[in-house]
């Protein structure tokens, strides 16, 4: 796909990291609140459409979300039947009821998976034209905040949630937007949490796939927990060591609600060199189950610059980071995207790692109308 030539260019916001952070404990903000970034720039990479590849005789989206990371499936859903004109896109039973089960066999027909999880949806909305900074905080979060670490993510996170194994759907009210951050929404890490103390009937189906037997018993013999960043190395080092262990993965299901004119959903898939482009990781509060030890924080990464990478209006290097995305995505053009998948883990994995993917700002090239959107989040084993 290197191939294509880029069309367009896309607007990113990319964290100053040296610039720092404020509010940087996680257990002191409320939940799924970001820590205050202090600085951002925003610069334009070029946008390679992969329109004609997807077009093309014999196109496979599986083969694709192998090697890249993501993949486009054609699929038409009930939600826009005209029997369901009458129903509102946040009506949750409507959402258990007729989509969430098209995401479970759609993913199962795709991945092969063996049990879909599905644990949130989100409905987006773009916000007016022209705005390309980060979307505005879910929280008051600014330094001096009366906001205590209990409070809630405009009244999406209610304390009683995690008792049960009911998906989390986060309405349009709450004023999610597109992400004009590059970001990675699960780590190795934040995987092996998720898994553990998310939700009871995941933690179960994880143990019964024999994944948390596999990550535990190679940490067996080690001075920290499997929970832990040091473990990252060794559990990749081994997991698929003597062929694939016990398969997991995170996925995000994006389908857009109206065909893509502004923010598009861009990919790039993981490479070695990122040129000027910098990993930052940190940590979200998340509320757990609470028979399974209760709130733990996940790790999420977003691509950042030195600030001394930064100069005025010059182009960031991006080494082999390559962002791609499909020109006026329609509402039956879905984008599978991997968050984690334990078989790309270490020497002895296969398939791509999960893509880094943003919104860039595109301004009206392709019209000025806002862009709504649907994504569905799942976890999955084999």
């Amino acid at each position: 796909m290197g191939s294509l030539d880029a069309q367009i260019h896309g607007k990113f916001n990319l964290f100053v990291i040296d610039a720092g952070v404020d509010d940087a404990d996680a257990w002191q903000r409320p939940y799924l609140t970001t820590p205050l970034f202090r600085k951002f720039v925003n610069r334009s990479f070029p946008l390679i459409d992969i329109r004609p590849n997807i077009s093309a005789p014999g196109f496979n989206p599986a083969d694709l979300l192998k090697s890249h990371g993501f993949g486009v499936l054609n699929h038409k859903s009930a939600l826009f039947d005209p029997s369901n004109a009458h129903l509102n896109i946040d009506d949750e039973p409507f959402l258990h009821e007729t989509y969430y089960p098209e995401i479970r066999d759609l993913l199962t027909k795709t991945t092969g998976a063996k049990h879909i999880f599905i644990t949130h949806s989100f409905v987006r909305k773009s916000r007016p034209l022209g705005i390309t900074r980060p979307n505005p905080p879910n929280t008051g979060r600014r330094a001096g905040s009366k906001n205590q670490a209990g409070a809630n993510f405009r009244g999406t996170v209610n304390h009683q949630d995690n008792a049960t194994n009911v998906p989390k759907h986060i309405p349009a009210g709450a004023g999610v937007g597109p992400a004009r951050l590059p970001h990675l929404d699960y780590t190795h890490l934040s995987a092996r949490q998720c898994i553990r103390f998310y939700r009871r009937d995941i933690e179960q189906q994880a143990r019964e796939s024999g994944v948390i037997g596999a990550e535990d018993g190679i940490c067996a013999d080690l001075p920290f927990p499997t929970t832990s960043a040091e473990a990252n190395a060794v559990i990749a080092e081994q997991y698929n060591q003597d062929g694939l262990g016990p398969r997991y993965a995170a996925y995000s299901v994006w389908r857009p609600l109206g065909t893509v004119q502004r923010d598009p959903l861009c990919i790039a898939p993981r490479r070695g060199d990122t040129g000027e482009l910098v990993e930052y990781p940190y940590d979200l509060r998340v509320q757990g189950n609470a028979e399974l030890g209760g709130d733990f924080l996940r790790e999420v990464t977003l691509l950042g610059v030195q600030g001394k990478d930064v100069g005025v209006r010059r182009e960031v290097d991006a080494g082999e980071v390559k962002w791609y995305y499909v020109s006026r995505q329609t509402r039956e053009e879905v984008l599978v995207i991997k968050f984690f998948d334990s078989a790309a883990l270490g020497r002895g994995g296969k398939g791509a790692e999960a893509p880094w993917h943003g919104s860039p700002d595109i301004g009206d090239v392709w019209g000025e109308e806002a862009r709504e959107s649907i994504e569905v989040r799942v976890i999955a084993f084999w």
